[in-house]
């Protein structure tokens, strides 16, 4: 089977593109006998010669989120030349709240340009990006999701499949210890994020559990807009700015206390790459109860959001290090060892294969 992805994300925002693209894409190549490659998706749009040449000798095109303008003209055009066509995606944005900085884009097609002498302008895509996106999953033979619950919400437009976000072990395996004295509590996410963090109830908690607690500190990773709604005392707190992928295994290890807040409909659609990621560096963590985690409930601290459970299960952990972190090293670690993307390569072509089969009448050898 030859694969090829379309990714999405541009270097400054480099992440999913990295789990939904990226990572599979080098577990086909290691297979030796499957072969995938990556086209971004503004060539994939103008078609480029790299592009077509890659489109043209592939049997899957499995095409990242971005479904507006000139990617559904291409998404036809390869359609048309026999291409199975998969979208691929891992955020619910029919359910974005106005407080995510992508809203406006989404719902209102304001997108910000610069013009040739380089003054910025607004202008307005009609019709909206999310209308448009929703025009798109019609046509495509299957789409993929790392949550159960977003795949079920586009079930009425399409062929949907849930396809996890498997990981990179060696990359996480390799990072340094931490190297500090005392407790660090940490969480990391953009401003796309804002919402989990504040309304979970966990930012009072923080207050309390750090007042309690003198040896405790709380690293905020991402945005610094959600730094500034942790109200700590500054020897309290600790920011980490956005670092490069390849950097970002290094700074979760330096957590001894991991953090998954979520809230809303919205959070109910993430996947679980937060508690998978504190499992693979051994670090003991505390959830929101949702069901984007539910599969992850045996292996760590799972809480309804209130302030008074936060505060409670970060202060047993505290407490009981020692046996939190030994727990965590057991069966929450081997699970995350199994979610390897090399491991499970078979269950990802397995799905191309069903969806080439089912939806166009090709048989694709797995």
């Amino acid at each position: 089977m030859i694969v090829t992805y379309v990714y999405a994300d541009r270097p400054f925002e480099w992440n999913s593109s990295n789990w939904r693209c990226v990572l599979p894409a080098r577990a086909i190549n290691r297979t030796g006998t499957h072969s995938a490659n990556m086209v971004s998706i503004i060539d994939f749009e103008k078609n480029t010669p790299e592009a077509n040449f890659f489109c043209t000798k592939s049997d899957v095109i499995v095409v990242e989120r971005n479904y507006f303008g000139d990617a559904i003209k291409m998404i036809l055009y390869w359609k048309a030349r026999g291409k199975v066509i998969i979208g691929n995606f891992d955020d619910a944005y029919q359910l974005m709240h106005p407080s995510n900085k992508s809203y406006p884009f989404w719902y209102d097609g304001v997108v910000n340009l610069k013009s040739s002498d380089g003054k910025e302008f607004e202008s307005i895509m009609k019709p909206p990006p999310l209308v448009q996106f929703k025009w798109a999953l019609r046509i495509m033979h299957g789409i993929t999701m790392p949550s159960r619950i977003l795949a079920n919400d586009w079930a009425h437009l399409a062929d949907t499949y849930y396809v996890p976000n498997y990981c990179d072990v060696p990359f996480y395996l390799k990072a340094g210890a931490p190297e500090h004295e005392g407790i660090i509590i940490g969480w990391g996410g953009s401003l796309s994020h804002l919402q989990s963090f504040t309304d979970s109830g966990l930012p009072s908690a923080l207050r309390r559990v750090c007042k309690a607690r003198d040896n405790v500190r709380v690293q905020i990773c991402g945005d610094r807009r959600v730094f500034d709604k942790v109200d700590l005392p500054e020897d309290k707190k600790i920011f980490q700015d956005y670092v490069p992928y390849d950097k970002w295994a290094n700074v979760v290890a330096n957590f001894d206390i991991g953090l998954a807040p979520l809230h809303g409909v919205y959070d109910n659609r993430r996947s679980w790459i937060k508690p998978l990621e504190y499992m693979l560096l051994n670090i003991p963590w505390v959830a929101s109860d949702f069901d984007a985690y539910e599969e992850l409930k045996p292996y760590g601290k799972i809480i309804k959001n209130t302030s008074d459970e936060w505060e409670t299960a970060i202060l047993d952990i505290i407490d009981h290090y020692d046996d939190y972190k030994k727990k965590v090293m057991g069966e929450p670690h081997e699970f995350a060892l199994a979610q390897d993307a090399n491991k499970n390569v078979n269950q990802i072509l397995s799905v191309y294969a069903e969806i080439a089969e089912k939806n166009c009448g090709i048989k694709l050898e797995v």
